[in-house]
């Protein structure tokens, strides 16, 4: 095995940086041993929770899970293999040129598939999408030139700690067991179709719009249904009244001023409909109304965005490229970002389905979001208006509570509303 080899499996050893550069590895210039290996360490990190290889671990599922039937001489070999990229570490200016050199055939390879559309005749324009790739990668790009660095900063101590700041969540033991939803936080709220998705992002919008100053709205990027149907849902939810009286309202002249009533001003929440639009045009969307006009974005179906990818990316790598970036936008704008999803059919009857049951993504949307809020649901006809909810991932749990879940909640479709009954708190 040559050196090169060698200091790729010592590089790829964390999940940072096998996550950044792995799928870019150009496999004929490698030995299909060194590509074994780096396959492997995909299995490890896509089952195990671990920022670097546990190379005891590692060793054990090597040759008990992902390699049953080697012949001794190549079980001896991996062995020292092994052995020889856990033993130590490559220098930084190894692992940074190793890294950089990788993300430009990163670079080249989006930039090939952006050039290959605009010669197909595809509606692209070809300077912006160029740009966005080579500012991508710039950034991307591991530098020793510039540092950010903080020394002794008594301010630090409150940066992120406030739990009484930003929004209250729409449920009590939300608020109880976590802290408040603040600027840049991404929460996934997931469950099986129709089990109550867009009543809870309804519900969550009336509960954030009661909070939020008069110039603040709410973005509703609708990729899942018509516009007017989810404007319906949040009238509905908002007044928390039955289809019949709406439609009484609405006759008699009297909606519009309730909702406003409700919400704070008539244009609270803005569904813009992007189906079959690309990332490009929420992002225009976003600078169109302006970071500091809106609370909060819901994108209701983030998943089918379009983005240009490289040809051959796996859909769960789609997706974290894919859900990084929506979470980057609430991250450098300043307000929390909703994105929704389904929850696969592992999860059907499930009261709470587990962070690895999200739709096409065993670790990807997992991995680019900070809480995932699971919506479950029984298969029993007895609780058929019961919710189970809970958050299987999450890094707002205030300090000494458990992890929230509960499956007393009502599901009051009716009047498009959640009613949380007494329960017994969490497991």
């Amino acid at each position: 095995m040559s050196n090169i080899d060698l200091s790729l499996l010592r590089v790829l050893k964390t999940r940072e940086n096998y996550d950044k550069i792995a799928r870019y590895i150009p496999k004929n210039a490698m030995s299909k041993k060194t590509m074994a290996i780096v396959n492997d360490f995909g299995k490890y990190f896509a089952n195990n929770e671990e920022e670097s290889i546990d190379f005891e671990s590692f060793r054990s599922l090597f040759f008990t899970s992902y390699h049953k039937n080697l012949k001794e001489d190549d079980i001896e070999f991996y062995n020292k293999l092994i052995k020889r990229i856990a033993e130590r570490d490559e220098p930084e200016a190894v692992v940074k040129n190793m890294v950089n050199n990788l993300l430009a055939i990163k670079c080249a390879t989006k930039a090939a598939h952006i050039i290959d559309q605009f010669h197909d005749d595809e509606e692209i324009d070809l300077v912006r999408e160029l740009k966005t790739v080579v500012d991508a990668t710039e950034e991307s790009m591991q530098r020793s030139t510039e540092f950010e660095c903080a020394d002794f900063d008594d301010s630090s101590i409150g940066e992120g700690l406030d739990e009484n700041s930003g929004y209250d969540w729409p449920l009590p033991s939300l608020n109880k067991h976590y802290r408040k939803i603040q600027p840049g936080d991404c929460t996934i709220v997931a469950a099986r179709p129709g089990k109550g998705k867009t009543t809870f992002l309804c519900q969550m919008n009336l509960h954030l719009a009661k909070q939020m100053p008069d110039n603040k709205v709410i973005l509703w990027m609708n990729n899942e249904s018509r516009r007017q149907k989810i404007m319906s849902r949040q009238i509905q939810a908002a007044l928390g009244l039955t289809d019949d009286v709406l439609h009484k309202m609405m006759k008699d002249g009297t909606l519009r001023d309730a909702y406003t009533k409700v919400m704070g001003r008539p244009d609270r929440v803005k569904v813009y409909d992007i189906h079959g639009k690309d990332f490009r045009y929420i992002e225009d969307i976003i600078e169109s109304v302006g970071n500091e006009n809106i609370g909060a974005v819901v994108f209701d179906m983030l998943d089918k965005v379009k983005m240009p990818m490289p040809a051959n990316m796996r859909e769960d790598q789609r997706l974290e490229e894919l859900y990084s970036w929506g979470r980057e936008l609430g991250v450098t704008g300043g307000f929390p970002t909703f994105p929704s999803s389904q929850v696969s059919l592992d999860g059907a009857g499930l009261m709470f389905p587990m962070q690895q049951m999200l739709k096409d993504s065993k670790t990807g949307k997992q991995g680019a979001c900070d809480n995932i809020l699971m919506i479950g649901a029984s298969d029993d006809p007895m609780l058929q208006h019961n919710r189970g909810i809970s958050m299987p991932k999450e890094k707002c749990k205030r300090a000494g509570e458990d992890h929230l879940m509960i499956d007393t909640i009502l599901f009051n479709q009716d009047i498009g509303r959640y009613i949380e009954e007494e329960h017994n708190g969490a497991l």
